[in-house]
C-alpha cells in the first residue's frame, strides 16, 4: 500500500493509527460508492431497495471490495449513513426495521460471498461433469437470480412494490 502511493510503510502511521484503521477507512469510501441518500428521493420503497442491491452488487464487483469488508466491521459515517437510509426504508415491513435490515444485508453480503468462493460456479461444474440422477432436483436446478432472490426476500418482510409494478 505504501509502494502504491510513493511512501516509506512507516510513513503511512504519520496518517493513521494502525494498518486496521487504513482497512476501516478504505471499506467506509467504499461504502459511499452506494449514495444511499438518493434512494430516499424514490416513491417506491421496494424499487429502491431493489436499486440498493444493484448498486451494491456494482460496489462489490470493484476488486478488493470483498476483502475489506471481511476484514472487519465497517463503521464510519458512509456506514451509518447506510444503515440510517435501510431502517428508513424498511420501517413499514412487517418485522422490525431493525431485523429487516440485518435480514438484507445478511442475504446480499451471504450471497455475494458464496458466489465470490465459488459455491455456485463449483455445483454447476459438478452437475456438468457427474451423473445426478439420484439427485434430480439438483441436476435440474436453474440458475441463480439475484433480482428474482431480492424480490421474493422483500416480498416475504411486506416490502411490496407502490409503483403498481408487481
Amino acid at each position: 500500500m505504501a509502494a502504491e502511493v510513493g511512501v516509506a510503510t512507516n510513513a503511512l502511521y504519520t496518517y493513521f493509527p494502525s494498518l486496521a484503521r487504513i482497512w476501516h477507512d478504505l471499506g467506509d469510501q467504499r461504502l459511499a460508492l452506494l449514495h444511499p441518500e438518493e434512494l430516499l428521493e424514490m416513491d417506491c420503497r421496494s424499487c429502491a431497495l431493489l436499486s440498493l442491491a444493484q448498486r451494491g452488487q456494482e460496489m462489490m464487483a470493484v476488486p478488493g471490495t470483498l476483502a475489506l469488508f471481511r476484514y472487519q466491521p465497517v463503521m464510519g459515517v458512509h456506514a451509518f449513513r447506510l444503515s440510517e437510509v435501510l431502517l428508513e426504508l424498511t420501517d413499514e415491513a412487517t418485522i422490525g426495521a431493525r431485523d429487516a435490515h440485518d435480514l438484507l444485508l445478511a442475504w446480499f453480503y451471504g450471497s455475494i460471498s458464496l458466489a465470490e468462493e465459488g459455491w455456485t460456479s463449483s455445483t454447476d461444474e459438478i452437475r456438468a461433469t457427474q451423473d445426478l440422477s439420484d439427485f434430480p432436483l439438483i441436476a435440474g436446478r436453474a440458475d441463480p437470480d439475484p433480482g428474482a432472490q431480492a424480490q421474493a426476500l422483500l416480498r416475504a418482510i411486506g416490502m411490496n412494490h407502490t409503483c403498481g409494478r408487481a
